[in-house]
């Protein structure tokens, strides 16, 4: 069942032009995802350790072709979205001879004005400098920005994709993800690797489930899905699990029918299950996630949290690994408040959570299994399952 803020959210993808917006409507956008009392302390603060700099003047930015800040916009569709908590940290550590001036371009539908391709955190903390601590106008101030002569949106953002490596924020993998949708949905690209990955999130958005990150404060909205690594894909944006695992997640997911954001256990769990039948070849097909959704909700109320207080999954898996392990480790070391064997290797992972869910539903269903070996050897006695 999709939410409104999950549709909210993948509509940003469907837009079909360019969203350009100013930099403090970008800025409001953000300050109200509970950043706007950080940010408040991070001004208070900068005022106190910086009274040196009473003047835009005082900055000492570099030289190199100016407009007004007022005269910068960004395409929401191009850019990342904002992380307030990389803002807060250059604004913390802000010295004029660390600015580099925005890169931008020029587009005809609007003209006078420059579109920031990469460098929006850097303006944004040139704005919040301007008007929240001189309390200048943006028109009144000038920024260095360097003007790129390119027209094609999609070779901007290939670029804006390959130049962000370590020498600044690095793109993430959710940044990628959602620039190569854009890419194809807006630019048209034909890229195979981007058309795939926007195949995922059609699946996705079909689900009603929206790829957040962490860093963007939504995690707990319902249809959020936060973990893209060991999931969508395998660590790298590159390395994308078959499509045919995407679809079976959210198979799962519309027929579990719950009304929350996905556990990331619960998400890894799930795409490694769903991947390793496809790569033994396992046939997933709607009766085959109907038996599955039952058994998970029959055995564990589908209850995947493996924090400090772990779910019923997590918690039974851990007692049988805690006896799987003191059995083949008798002469281990010994704790000195329990009296019993200290267990080592125990994660809330798919290297535990795997033996443990594919003996229980050998155990208990009728469904064909994937064979997995973990590399510890873990394999659950049949006493300790359900």
């Amino acid at each position: 069942m999709a939410s409104f803020y999950a549709d909210r959210m993948n509509e940003n993808y469907k837009v079909a032009n360019s969203h350009f917006v100013d930099l403090g409507s970008r800025l409001r956008y953000y300050s109200k995802r509970s950043y706007a009392w950080m940010l408040a302390g991070a001004v208070e603060e900068w005022k106190g350790r910086r009274p040196d700099i009473k003047a835009w003047e005082d900055l000492h930015l570099c030289k190199a072709l100016s407009t007004s800040l007022d005269k910068i916009l960004v395409d929401t569709t191009m850019q990342r979205e904002i992380n307030m908590d990389h803002v807060i940290k250059i604004l913390n550590y802000f010295r004029g001879s660390m600015i580099m001036a925005i890169q931008v371009y020029e587009d005809p539908e609007r003209p006078g004005f420059y579109i920031a391709w990469d460098g929006q955190h850097t303006a944004m903390v040139l704005y919040i400098i301007c008007v929240q601590i001189l309390g200048m106008r943006p028109q009144d101030v000038e920024i260095p920005i360097v003007v790129y002569d390119v027209k094609q949106k999609a070779e901007i953002r290939r670029n804006f994709i390959l130049l962000n490596g370590d020498a600044k924020e690095p793109l993430d993998n959710y940044d990628k993800f959602r620039q190569m949708i854009f890419g194809v949905r807006h630019d048209g690209s034909e890229d195979a690797m981007w058309v795939e990955v926007s195949k995922r999130q059609d699946l996705f958005e079909k689900a009603g489930l929206f790829v957040t990150a962490g860093k963007l404060g939504d995690e707990d909205e319902i249809g959020a899905f936060t973990l893209l690594d060991d999931t969508i894909m395998n660590n790298n944006i590159k390395n994308l699990k078959d499509v045919s695992v995407a679809e079976m997640f959210t198979s799962y997911w519309t027929t579990l029918g719950e009304n929350r954001a996905v556990d990331p256990k619960e998400a890894r769990q799930i795409f490694e299950y769903f991947d390793a039948c496809h790569r033994r070849g396992i046939k997933v097909n709607q009766d085959y996630i109907d038996q599955f959704v039952a058994f998970c909700k029959n055995y564990f109320n589908a209850d995947w949290s493996g924090g400090k207080v772990s779910g019923p999954f997590w918690a039974k898996t851990k007692t049988a690994y805690e006896n799987w392990y003191r059995k083949q480790n008798p002469d281990g070391e010994l704790d000195k408040k329990t009296g019993l064997i200290k267990v080592r290797g125990y994660v809330t992972e798919w290297s535990c959570g795997g033996p443990f869910l594919i003996a229980q539903l050998k155990k208990s269903t009728k469904l064909k299994v994937p064979k997995f070996d973990a590399a510890s050897g873990f394999a659950p006695d049949a006493k300790d399952l359900w």
